[in-house]
């Protein structure tokens, strides 16, 4: 009797896993893994979180092609948002697994938002596996706490094999791990983009640019963009995964000051972009936080450029960023 009541609650506990069988789909211990896109709202109530599919939809795209990303749909984004204005857009994805000579495990995948539509933002830096580890596993709980948040609930129109629709605070949420951005302090910069006051039906885009980050040094691959569209819509441009070449490091050659104008003067190679960069007295530590862009961005010539610095303080210290 004592075996057939043990049987029993098996059994009713079994029944009970398969009804509420998870639908969503992500794998991350195979490489390349699955890559996740995250969507949220400042002050929103709701999240999504979407499996876009593997890595290599993305870094094996014929270059110039454009596509759909139609993994959500419009259901689910309508739950999921307020209208279309203050809406934060980031893609990621992490290798946690050998197994590509290529791309072996703490690989990322993110996106990082452009400033300006038409200008390409600046390249994530390669780092060590040990300095892209911290973020892997980020990313990871993104989609290990979906995964389970899907399991825990019923399928439906906002729990999908592709896509998921949480609260806000979920604890094990795209909040919770994405942070402000970058992924609790663990990543170098912002991967999210957030659409301006405005953007709902405007015609406009949110574009991030979307990079492949090998452990090792030197820039990251430009895979391509992806485009928020103010109608709800995402598309991929791929750019074939072309290595982006560093301009070479810039010497500053003098530093002068007349009155409140401090003046930078910098070996420049022509088709790269030089910023000022300026950091106070007693911060200048390497650290990014430390230093504020100055101006806007000057094209080399071949030849020394200047920069002009008009801050108040007559004491601080100088570098000067050279992007591709």
């Amino acid at each position: 009797m004592k075996s057939f009541l043990c049987f029993s609650l098996v059994s009713t506990v079994f029944t009970s896993v398969l009804t509420q069988a998870a639908p969503f789909l992500y794998q991350y211990t195979n490489n390349p893994p699955d890559i996740l896109l995250g969507i949220r709202q400042t002050g929103g109530s709701s999240e999504m979180v979407v499996n876009i599919g593997p890595a290599s939809r993305f870094f094996a795209a014929t270059p110039g092609t454009t596509f759909a990303i139609q993994d959500f749909t419009p259901t689910q984004l309508k739950a999921t948002l307020a209208g279309l204005d203050g809406v934060g857009v980031a893609v990621f994805g992490a290798a946690r697994s050998p197994g590509d000579a290529l791309r072996p495990a703490q690989t990322l995948w993110v996106t990082e938002p452009r400033a300006d539509a038409a200008t390409s933002s600046d390249p994530w830096v390669r780092q060590s596996s040990f300095g892209l580890g911290g973020t892997a596993a980020k990313i990871t709980s993104v989609g290990s706490g979906i995964l389970n948040f899907s399991s825990l609930n019923s399928p439906g129109a906002l729990n999908t094999a592709s896509a998921v629709v949480t609260p806000a605070g979920y604890q094990n949420g795209l909040s919770a791990y994405l942070g402000n951005g970058n992924f609790n302090g663990t990543f170098q910069g912002n991967v999210e983009g957030v659409t301006p006051s405005g953007f709902d039906g405007s015609g406009g885009v949110l574009r991030l640019d979307f990079y492949e980050i090998r452990p090792g040094s030197g820039t990251s691959l430009s895979l391509g963009w992806f485009d928020f569209k103010s109608d709800g819509s995402l598309t991929f441009t791929a750019a074939g995964g072309t290595e982006i070449t560093p301009a070479p490091s810039p010497t500053i050659t003098a530093v002068t000051r007349a009155g409140s104008v401090t003046t930078v003067a910098f070996t420049t190679v022509a088709g790269a972009q030089y910023t000022l960069l300026r950091a106070p007295a007693g911060l200048g530590t390497g650290k990014a936080a430390d230093w504020t862009a100055l101006g806007t961005p000057v094209n080399g010539t071949g030849a020394v450029v200047s920069i002009t610095d008009t801050s108040d303080s007559d004491t601080g210290f100088y570098a000067v960023r050279a992007t591709p």
